[in-house]
């Protein structure tokens, strides 16, 4: 057989660039949103269980970036999870950033603590993460019936 073979008659487990660069997208995106419920309700535990509205919200927040994970994990619902990611992180970050300035249904923040560090990066990352993995899937071409993947 020469270097150059078809795609046709590489063995199914190989992955292509596409496939890796989607499964390191999904991985990581899911990661990143761990972290971001996991900073939430840690937060909710510690400090906003007594705060009206705010603390649901941590919880809410917590409960969809779970529900997201999940969708992840399972092919038919993965491209639309990573939306769903990409748009709980754009909320997440929008409430932090009205919190420190008219503040949040009565809630305002003060100062950088290391919660709030730590959820930027995170959401950040989860952001960038699922957003990529949606053009990518966008971009890349449909597989055939016969040669169906575990990745798309």
């Amino acid at each position: 057989m020469s270097a150059t073979t078809s795609s046709r008659h590489q063995l199914p487990w190989v992955a292509t660039r596409a496939q890796a660069l989607l499964v390191l997208a999904y991985s990581t995106g899911a990661a990143a949103l761990a972290g971001v419920g996991a900073v939430h309700v840690q937060q909710y535990v510690t400090l906003l269980h007594v705060v009206p509205w705010i603390g649901p919200l941590f919880l809410a927040n917590a409960a969809a970036c779970a529900a997201i994970i999940v969708g992840l994990a399972f092919r038919p619902t993965r491209q639309l999870a990573a939306l769903g990611g990409v748009v709980i992180s754009a909320l997440t970050l929008g409430g932090l950033v009205v919190s420190y300035g008219p503040g949040l249904f009565g809630w305002r923040e003060a100062g950088f603590r290391t919660p709030i560090a730590v959820d930027v990066i995170t959401t950040v990352v989860a952001t960038i993460a699922l957003t990529l993995a949606l053009v990518v899937a966008a971009a890349r071409p449909r597989e055939t019936a016969d040669r169906s993947t575990l990745y798309g």
